[in-house]
């Protein structure tokens, strides 16, 4: 059974909330206990698991219909197997810009570290996912505290201009979290934009024009997209920083996705690989015939697990929580409502 939490991680919005979903049950050995004694009427207590490893789930939503309960299904899969999972919202355009998204997640993420034991969860063992919108806001908060470590070591050395000009630099950068990418044992990267230039075509079949565009990313989308961030953290020939902080990172995409095209991934990955090699793991692995939606909507509501199992796996092996068991629980993993209803919703998706 899973518990779930609603708090607030900032106060700038009423969208800065975070869910935490818990895996709870009832302590069976304390309700026999109970019903002997006749106390408080043998109705036995609800527990959650603590110190359990987290995963932090960034929803998608185009930038623009984003929501944390986009990741319920992907909550319901992986709470069964004992995993917390934290699933925060963000405020979309055109409310704010994207760097200021990629704030909110900052916040959340930190807000995570700081909170999760409270809610069962062990801030040591933190693993991040994105899917979406949400994979690359998520990726540009952790390219952005990358670029930031760059920038304080330039300083050292740098003259007066330079020295003004990086901090100028870093005060435009509205990151405030205290976590560093190296805390996370792992980051999972789901049908996401990661390479925004070669996104121009998919945008504007998708409604989405070059001035739309450059308003969403608040005039600054060479900035936000995270295969030129990764060119230019790789030109500064400080790639040791690169691989001290990047943790593992898997990407997943369909094959069959119109709105990002998987090759897209294929070429963040192949040029992240290159550089990321030895203890540091960089996959890039396609589920074939896929679209954009089909590893969190459909392919869950049609029972394939794919997606739900493989990051089951990242966590169980990032984190070494080598307890966690996928559970052979039919009310989970059964088919959700009837194969023709799914595939008529993947016939009206618009995604």
């Amino acid at each position: 059974m899973s518990d779930r939490v609603s708090v607030r991680y900032a106060d700038e919005s009423f969208r800065q909330k975070i869910d935490v979903y818990r895996s709870c049950g009832r302590d069976t050995q304390r309700e026999g206990l109970l019903g002997r004694e006749g106390l408080a009427g043998g109705g036995g207590e609800e527990t959650c698991r603590s110190n359990a490893p987290v995963l932090i789930f960034c929803t998608g939503g185009a930038w623009l219909i984003g929501y944390k309960m986009w990741g319920t299904l992907l909550a319901r899969a992986l709470t069964a197997t004992g995993v917390v999972v934290v699933i925060p919202d963000m405020r979309n355009y055109p409310s704010v810009y994207i760097p200021e998204m990629v704030n909110d997640v900052d916040l959340a993420i930190d807000w995570t570290f700081k909170n999760i034991a409270e809610y069962g969860g062990d801030p040591t063992n933190i693993v991040l996912v994105g899917q979406s919108a949400g994979g690359h806001v998520a990726m540009m908060a952790i390219l952005n505290k990358i670029r930031r470590i760059q920038a304080e070591n330039n300083i050292v050395s740098a003259t007066r201009e330079s020295i003004e000009a990086e901090r100028r630099g870093l005060e435009e950068d509205n990151l405030t979290g205290k976590w560093m990418p190296a805390d996370l044992k792992g980051f999972a990267v789901v049908s996401s934009p990661l390479n925004i230039r070669a996104m121009t075509e998919s945008f504007r079949r998708q409604g989405f024009d070059d001035d739309t565009m450059d308003r969403m990313f608040g005039f600054e989308k060479d900035k936000y997209d995270p295969f030129l961030a990764l060119q230019e953290i790789l030109r500064e020939e400080q790639t040791q920083i690169l691989f001290n902080e990047l943790p593992p990172i898997h990407i997943y995409h369909g094959t069959d996705d119109k709105t990002v095209p998987y090759e897209v991934s294929e070429t963040f990955h192949r040029e992240l690989s290159n550089h990321m090699t030895g203890e540091k793991y960089v996959s890039f692995v396609t589920y074939s015939g896929w679209s954009h939606t089909d590893p969190i909507l459909e392919g869950p509501m049609d029972a394939d697990h794919r997606l739900h199992r493989d990051l089951f796996n990242d966590v169980k092996n990032w984190t070494d929580s080598q307890d966690l068991i996928w559970p052979n629980d039919p009310i989970m993993n059964d088919r959700l409502c009837p194969h023709f209803m799914i595939q008529i919703g993947r016939y009206f998706n618009p995604f």
